[in-house]
């Protein structure tokens, strides 16, 4: 058994230990303190202690919020897992049953990983006869951090998340390239779209914000441009509008077959190579240990799997 010292830990409030934690997570006194349920006086008394403690100013106020110095960056994922362990051991929790639980999982994800993956995690859980439910909201890459925010969210499924921190755990799930979206055409329902035809044609481009896309500086970069004729920030409305008529998506192939499965629209690999990229399953490291938890992370992690 390692020697505890014993010393050093009675120096210290384990609460302050808290404090930083919800500091860290929130990047804003007042949000942590809610978190705490306690006041934002109480907030920033901690905060002094703790710098005292480290040495070390641990948090700047900035226009953007609290940002953790070097030293935090440091500490977190040390401080997160020492209170894990402790929490832990404190409550210990019952073996979650998934067949005779009614738990409601909240999961963020964006509407083309939603088409693609929402269906196969309903679709199981009614096959293995589970009592659990799922709710599916809207989040992205840009997003996650703010969805998981949330107390109820339990994980988000997103692209490489922007500005990772060590108070996420994360997982890859499944890589996927680009491909095309668009009406079948006259005489050639089966025949992929070429590099000509592409660029002839006119496009829709679905982004976060609406605006240009790596894929447009891909293309620019290679020496051609595409002409654009409606931005969305969903997918959702992307598809109203190749319905009726010849514009081309270019999307993640996941999502181009599903929304092709479930439309008279048709797929094709992209006419020139766009790099793959990786979706991931992001939480909050806080609930890493809950048994509930573990379970849906095993479960969507063996259904990705499944789908290659």
């Amino acid at each position: 058994m390692s020697r505890i010292n014993v010393r050093n830990i009675s120096r210290i409030d384990l609460n302050l230990l808290l404090t930083f934690h919800c500091l860290m997570t929130e990047r804003s006194a007042t949000r942590a303190s809610a978190m705490l349920h306690v006041t934002q006086g109480a907030v920033s008394a901690a905060l002094r202690r703790l710098r005292e403690h480290f040495g070390d100013e641990l948090f700047i106020r900035t226009a953007s919020g609290m940002q953790p110095t070097r030293k935090a960056m440091e500490l977190a994922p040390k401080i997160a897992e020492a209170l894990t362990s402790i929490s832990g051991v404190l409550g210990v929790e019952p073996e979650f049953s998934p067949r005779d639980s009614s738990y409601l999982f909240n999961i963020g994800l964006s509407d083309d990983i939603e088409s693609y993956l929402a269906p196969r995690i309903v679709s199981a859980a009614a096959e293995q006869g589970l009592g659990v439910t799922f709710a599916f909201h809207q989040s992205n890459s840009s997003l996650w951090k703010q969805s998981l925010q949330d107390p109820d969210m339990d994980l988000v499924i997103c692209s490489e998340p922007k500005d990772f921190n060590t108070s996420y755990s994360s997982q890859v799930l499944f890589s996927s390239s680009y491909s095309c979206l668009f009406r079948p055409r006259a005489g050639a329902a089966d025949a992929p779209i070429g590099l000509e035809e592409y660029f002839a044609a006119d496009h829709v481009r679905i982004s976060y914000d609406g605006r240009r896309g790596f894929i447009d500086d891909m293309f620019e970069s290679a020496g051609y441009a595409r002409r654009v004729i409606a931005s969305f920030t969903h997918f959702s409305g992307a598809l109203t509008t190749l319905v009726s008529s010849e514009a081309i998506a270019t999307l993640p192939t996941f999502a181009a077959e599903s929304y092709a499965a479930m439309t008279q629209l048709r797929a094709s690999p992209a006419p020139l190579p766009v790099p793959s990229f990786r979706c991931f399953m992001v939480w909050d490291i806080a609930k890493h240990s809950k048994p509930h938890h573990e379970w849906l992370r095993q479960f969507i992690g063996e259904l990705a799997q499944k789908l290659g």
